[in-house]
This record gives structure tokens, C-alpha cells and sequence, in this order.
């Protein structure tokens, strides 16, 4: 590049938000890191199982279902053996794995490197480091959803020999919007742990702790605030109602 294209670049360069320059960066490391690759191939084994599965038991109830109304979501939602869990089920309990593996070190690895302090150096905000890693992780986390995505649809279509129609196109594509939103929220409150905290396992196993604790006892704790909330009562009938609503 020649002095004088420099130049002309340099205005350009200078108005480029800080944010973007750090996500850019950060893409391109998660796209070439092992982490990434094996996030990515758990997860499309796990989806191609579920799927696998699903579409057997579709197949050996074709003649009675070749009238039912989206036939090619119920890939995504059936549960067939020998797998116990559906496509959703699953991914509702591992995505936020995904979120938590990009997030966690995002700030306190920097700083346990020692390159927070050459990072922060630069003509940038500091909130702009934190928003462009959450960008690039926020992007990262789209591109293998929407692999896994395509390759669940793929197989299906191969396995029942149906494709999908524009309603249910749509209707995957929203799927898929809110499903990164919901690790996107993961992926912010593991950031979060790695501001908060100098060690990188340490805001790990916090992100982890609260995962789990949600997973397993989750709905215990909804029906638990419910039950606070909207208590039933033996002579209120509509009390049972509202409590499960609540719930």
C-alpha cells in the first residue's frame, strides 16, 4: 500500500468504532481455535443423534402422517429411542455451555497473558474491548447455530424425503433468532464473570455452578416462587389455574 492510499484510508480508519476493530480480531482467533471446532462437532453430533432418532420413528409412522401439519419441524421435537431426548431438549440443556465457553475468559485471559494493559494502552474505550469480545463470541455462537441448524435440516430432508415448506422456513429461521439471543444471554453473564473475576477457571465455574443449579432445579424453583406468588388453595379452584400460569 503506497503512502498516499494510506493516507486517504486514515480518516476512514480513524472513524472505524473501537468495538469493531476488537471484534474482528476476536472472530478470526475463535474461527482458527481447537475451541471452536470442538464445540462444534459435539454439538452436531449430539443434533445429528436426536435427529437420526426422530426421523426413524417419523418413518415407520409415515402412512398415518403424511397429512399432519409440519411434518419437518418434528424433527426438531420428537424423542425416539434410543436417544431419551428431542433436538430441543437437548440443545435447551447444553447451549448455554456454548455461551459460557466464549465468555469466560474473554477479559481475566487477557489479563492472566499480560496483554490487558497493552489492550487497554490503545486510542479505544475500555467498554469497547468488552463490547467487541462480546460481539465476536455473540458471532461465533450464530455461525455454529447456524451450521448445526443446517445440518439437522439436511439430514432430514435426506432421511424423509420431505422438504420444508416456506411457513416452517420461517418458523426455523425465528427459532433460531431467539436461540442465539438465549445464548447470547450466557455468553454476556460469563463475560460478565470475566470482568468480575482475575481467574479464568474461577469465573468458569461460576457460570457453570448457576448453569446447573438452573438445568436441574429450575422448574423446582419456578413451582417453589410460584407457590409464593399464587398459592393454591383447596377452596379456590381457579387458584390451581393461576398458580400453574404463574409457574
Amino acid at each position: 500500500m503506497t503512502a498516499q492510499t494510506e493516507t486517504a484510508f486514515q480518516p476512514w480508519i480513524r472513524r472505524r468504532p473501537g468495538w469493531m476493530v476488537i471484534a474482528r480480531k476476536e472472530f478470526a482467533d475463535h474461527i482458527l481455535s481447537v475451541r471452536f471446532v470442538a464445540l462444534l462437532v459435539i454439538l452436531s453430533l449430539v443434533a445429528v443423534g436426536t435427529v437420526y432418532s426422530a426421523a426413524d420413528a417419523l418413518r415407520e409412522v409415515a402412512p398415518i402422517a403424511d397429512q399432519a401439519s409440519s411434518l419437518f419441524l418434528k424433527l426438531f421435537t420428537v424423542q425416539a429411542d434410543p436417544i431419551p431426548l428431542s433436538f430441543l431438549a437437548f440443545f435447551g440443556f447444553l447451549a448455554p455451555i456454548l455461551g459460557i465457553a466464549y465468555g469466560f475468559d474473554a477479559v481475566n485471559g487477557e489479563r492472566s497473558q499480560g496483554t490487558l494493559p497493552r489492550l487497554v494502552s490503545q486510542p479505544i474505550h475500555r467498554d469497547d474491548v468488552i463490547n467487541g469480545k462480546f460481539v465476536a463470541g455473540l458471532g461465533v455462537v450464530g455461525l455454529t447455530l447456524v451450521i448445526v441448524t443446517a445440518v439437522v435440516s439436511g439430514l432430514g430432508i435426506v432421511m424423509l424425503g420431505i422438504t420444508p415448506t416456506s411457513a416452517e422456513v420461517v418458523r426455523i429461521l425465528v427459532w433460531l433468532f431467539v436461540a442465539i439471543l438465549f445464548v447470547g444471554v450466557w455468553l454476556a453473564f460469563a463475560t460478565l464473570c470475566s470482568v468480575l473475576v482475575r481467574r479464568a477457571s474461577t469465573s468458569a465455574l461460576i457460570a457453570i455452578a448457576l448453569w446447573l443449579v438452573l438445568a436441574l432445579f429450575g422448574t423446582l424453583l419456578a413451582q417453589l416462587a410460584a407457590g409464593v406468588i399464587n398459592p393454591v388453595s383447596v377452596a379456590d379452584p381457579q387458584s390451581a389455574i393461576t398458580n400453574v400460569e404463574t409457574e
